[in-house]
């Protein structure tokens, strides 16, 4: 089966009126488009462009993992997915509390994790994983020549205070929120001081008084270039700040706030499951399987990504096809042919579903993504 697919769109606020339009060629619109998702997930079906029919509905199953365009013009919230066993205690605890799926207090959506890889498709801002102690450290000490709270702060990650306790200091201190871009306003401090300074002003005038802002100040501050990508297993918090970006997960929607949103926040469970660990690479490291393919390396079982950049000299034949695959277009044109003969040429922003074939190839010229799963 190789089939062309729809994506369903998902217009939130923080999304972009032209980022995901122009990848899918929509042209500009009024309202902010942030999602479109590619898959079987209840919450975001696609569809048989030739049909109409659900992908679900025509394979006869789910898929175990969920593709996403992800546009964002204004920061996500500070956010942390559940492991399996997390997942399966809060979704059980939450059914026999009576709380209905469609109650937007409820922080478990289903009984799965959500282990995510993000690559950026245009210039792309994150916080990703907990900063090194020593970088925060440094952080906090340039803030204390002008505000106290952060000496108070220094003094206890320097008597080996957790990550966690610092976590939650900053997550309940409401009032160093309220004060924080006057307090820390004139420093002259370092480049990595000033980001984190200049992060959080941001973050404060778009959220104001939002402890989540605070936090943002222990989590490693990413720019990735098209084709980087970072990878969120359970544990991991994080936030999206700007940009486009192609987002590969467990077939999930399970999501516990912290903070930068009017979605529910979840403080207590947000702690319990974080992963204090500090995270000195939060980047993905490529893996070249081939002269244009290679492979982006998670731990995740339910998916493999990788990325294939065809020219007209350059093509790849009689790949083995071991599960279902979903292979997104981003530029150029690529034909994508499989051993049972079917053949479909997709262009920028354009989907298909491939199974049952034992391989595929690629050819043309372009750029796609290429997500097997398990």
């Amino acid at each position: 089966m190789l089939v062309r697919i729809s994506g369903e769109v998902k217009n939130f606020s923080w999304g972009s009126k032209h980022l995901i339009q122009d990848q899918l060629g929509l042209g500009p619109t009024n309202q902010e488009v942030a999602e479109v998702w590619f898959g079987t997930h209840a919450g975001g079906q696609s569809k048989l462009l030739t049909s109409g029919q659900n992908l679900s509905e025509a394979i006869g199953s789910k898929l175990s993992f969920l593709v996403k365009f992800l546009a964002a013009d204004s920061p996500l919230s500070i956010q942390v997915h559940p492991n399996a066993l997390q997942a399966k205690a809060g979704f059980a605890k939450e059914n026999a509390a009576g709380i209905d799926l469609a109650d937007p207090k409820r922080n478990y959506k289903d009984d799965s994790h959500k282990p995510e890889i993000l690559i950026a498709l245009s210039a792309f801002k994150a916080l990703c994983g907990f900063r090194p102690r020593a970088e925060i450290l440094e952080i906090f000490l340039a803030f204390s020549e002008s505000e106290a709270r952060f000496g108070e702060l220094a003094a206890l990650l320097a008597t080996e205070a957790s990550l966690e306790e610092i976590f939650s200091e900053l997550l309940e201190d409401s009032a160093l929120a309220g004060r924080f871009a006057r307090s820390v306003a004139g420093l002259d401090i370092d480049s990595i001081s000033e980001q984190a300074r200049a992060l959080v002003v941001d973050l404060l005038g778009k959220y104001p008084g939002e402890t989540g802002a605070l936090v943002s100040l222990l989590l490693n501050f990413i720019q990735l270039a098209p084709g980087e990508a970072i990878y969120l297993p359970a544990g991991n918090l994080h936030a999206y700040l700007s940009g486009l970006g192609l987002e590969v997960m467990a077939a999930s929607d399970n999501v516990i706030r912290g903070g930068l949103t009017s979605k529910h926040i979840d403080k207590a469970e947000l702690r319990n499951i974080t992963d204090f660990s500090e995270l000195a690479e939060p980047k993905v490291s490529l893996k070249k399987l081939a002269e244009g393919l290679v492979e982006y390396p998670v731990s995740a079982s339910e998916f493999r990504v990788y990325r294939a950049q065809i020219t007209g000299t350059n093509m790849l034949a009689d790949i083995d096809l071991p599960a279902a695959a979903v292979i997104v277009c981003v530029s150029g044109e690529i034909a994508v042919g499989t051993s049972l003969e079917e053949r479909e040429v997709l262009k920028k922003g354009e989907v298909v579903f491939v199974s049952e074939a034992k391989k595929f190839s690629l050819s043309g010229s372009g750029d796609a993504f290429v997500v097997l799963g398990s």
